[in-house]
């Protein structure tokens, strides 16, 4: 029989990694496209950042919307359970703030 995975391993390996939680943190507020995304993060790839949003995406932590326009505008924001994990990258943001 198969040993049950950690849920903390599990958490690490839909969301470790150097980008997913900042990502997350920058939908916080509103929905965002990609370009006001990869001006507030800074020093990110599109490749590493377009990656990110298609894993964020695939696990159900964000939506991506097409609107209208000319070209079509597309925003990224929340689901539920990406909103569920607020909580948890608010502390982690908190911690940096005052420990780093």
């Amino acid at each position: 029989m198969a040993k049950k995975q950690c849920p903390l391993q599990k958490f690490l390996e839909q969301l470790g990694g150097k980008w997913n939680m900042v990502i997350l943190w920058h939908l916080t507020e509103e929905k965002t496209g990609f370009n006001d995304l990869k001006k507030a993060i800074g020093p990110i790839s599109a490749k590493v950042l377009s990656e990110k949003l298609k894993d964020l995406k695939r696990n159900k932590l964000i939506t991506r919307k097409t609107l209208g326009g000319n070209p079509p505008h597309v925003k990224y924001e929340l689901t539920k359970k990406g909103q569920s994990l607020l909580p948890i990258i608010k502390v982690l943001h908190d911690w940096g703030e005052e420990n780093l």
